[in-house]
Parts: structure tokens; sequence; C-alpha cells
């Protein structure tokens, strides 16, 4: 199933997207986690859109074929709560959030905000946050993160020859066949004389200047009231190696856990076993 390209225009910039099931009337706004992009859907998406649910996957900006913050702009991340909010108010809510990773983390903050916009909250790999805010630790995240951006360049160094090169550099940070990986990695390209280069912004790298607080993303999870379905892989990933992992879960509480073999791309990978698992908690299927 080839998806359609979607631009959504905000006032910060262009947002690119990929829809799948155009026409169907349930709505799943899909979000990504840091570093991929919207294509990271292209296993999971058709096999819900072929279930009657119109996917629409966005590229968070810096990533995919989305804008760029203007130079000497960083990017915090609560700003993609904004980015987030102008792709909403463009479509018709309330919606499904599907969200994956650094996007859950948005969703989940989003929802507990906005539940009127959200119908089902369904979240993969992540509960909020991380790393948190750690007592004692402010003035030291502030000083390594001001060092960081001060010594930053938005230069492109490293070029690969080939896609299937790129490929395999990626192999190396998300484990996982070329067949999978391949759709991300295109969408993540710009091809230029000297060869392909990673199109996500530099920028996204940097350290964060300040961390929310456990406190504060534990009141976000038990703040959500929509249905909430919660995926993890077993055993647990390094994304989910921390120790207010319980917590978080108990703050949440949601109405479904699975519970899935898997790596933190799971999404991708199992991408059969997750959609039937979402497709039993979604009431309309």
């Amino acid at each position: 199933m080839t998806p359609t390209e979607l631009t959504f225009n905000t006032r910060a910039g262009d947002i690119g997207a990929l829809q799948w099931g155009t026409g169907h009337s349930k709505l799943i706004l899909a979000l990504h986690g840091w570093l991929d992009n919207a294509a990271s859907f292209a296993q999971l998406a058709p096999l819900l859109a072929k279930q009657g649910y119109q996917v629409i996957a966005i590229d968070f900006p810096g990533h995919g074929l989305s804008h760029h913050r203007a130079i000497g702009h960083n990017y915090a991340f609560i700003d993609y709560l904004l980015d987030l909010q102008a792709v909403m108010d463009q479509l018709t809510q309330p919606l499904i959030l599907l969200a994956h990773s650094m996007g859950a983390a948005m969703a989940s903050m989003f929802t507990a905000a906005y539940p009127k916009s959200v119908e089902q909250l369904i979240l993969i790999e992540n509960l909020g946050a991380i790393p948190p805010y750690q007592a004692g630790k402010a003035t030291e995240t502030l000083r390594e993160a001001l060092d960081n951006w001060q010594n930053h360049s938005l230069k492109h160094k490293r070029f690969y020859p080939s896609i299937e090169h790129a490929i395999k550099a990626r192999q190396k940070a998300t484990p996982m066949p070329a067949d999978i990986l391949k759709p991300m990695v295109e969408r993540g390209l710009q091809q230029t004389i000297k060869g392909f280069h990673w199109r996500t912004d530099k920028r996204l790298r940097l350290n964060s200047m300040v961390r929310i607080n456990e406190e504060q993303i534990q009141e976000f999870l038990a703040d959500i009231s929509v249905p909430t379905q919660l995926i993890l892989a077993e055993p647990l990933t390094y994304a989910m190696d921390y120790p207010s992992l319980q917590q978080r879960i108990e703050a949440l509480k949601p109405q479904r856990l699975d519970k899935l073999a898997g790596h933190h791309h799971l999404h991708m990978t199992e991408a059969a076993v997750v959609a039937e698992r979402i497709l039993d908690f979604l009431p309309d299927h």
C-alpha cells in the first residue's frame, strides 16, 4: 500500500506527513520517535488501513520532510507540543493518537491537556520524557547544554555513496532487516553531489538545557482520562530501563498493557502482532 504525501502548513513552517487509508472515517494520527520519521509506520499503518482506519503519520520538525527550526533556535523538547497542536487544529477531532518513543511522550502530555481531542491513546515504548530532571544536576545539565550549543555546527561531514550504505549505518544503531528500515532511511536522506547525508537537523542531538522532573511527568500521566493502551517490548529495552518505570505505569493506569517479544522499534519489526493488539483495543474494530 503506497502512502500519499501530505503537508500541514503551520505558522512555524511546513510539516510533512504520510497518509494511508485515504477517505476512511476513523482517523489515527501517528507520532514517531527521536531521529526517526513518518515512514517508521510504513509496516504498521497499512495493516490498520486495511481494517478501515485512515492513518496520518507526521514528521516532527527537524525530521523527514518537515521544516527545520530557524537558525539560532534549538529543539526544546516541550516545543514539539506546539507543532502537534498546529497539526491537530487541522484535523477532525476527537481522533486516535498512536505514538512511539519520543512521540509517545508528546502524545501523553497533549492528551492530559486536551482529553476532548483524543478518543483513544496508544503508547508504544514510552511513558514520558527521559531522562527526567535529577536533583542536584540542574546547573551541570545547563552548563553541558550551553557548551554543547556553543560548539555545534550544521555542516554535514558524513556522506554515503548509496542508500544501501546509509541503511547499513543505521542498522548499527537500530538493528533490523534492511527491507524494514529502507522506507524510513530513504525519507531521512538528502542527495547531494557528494552523496547522501541525513536530512535530520544536527541540532536534534544537542543536550536539553532544562528537564522536566519526575513528579511533573507522573502528574501528566495521572491526568490522562481517555482509554489508553501501553505496548512495551519484552525483555525490557534500553529505552524503558529506568527506575521510575513501574511508578509511571501506576500513574497512567492504562486500560490495556501489552508486553510483546521484540525490541524498541517493535512496531516496525513486529508490525503484524502490534496491529493485532491495537485492533483488539480499539472499540470500533
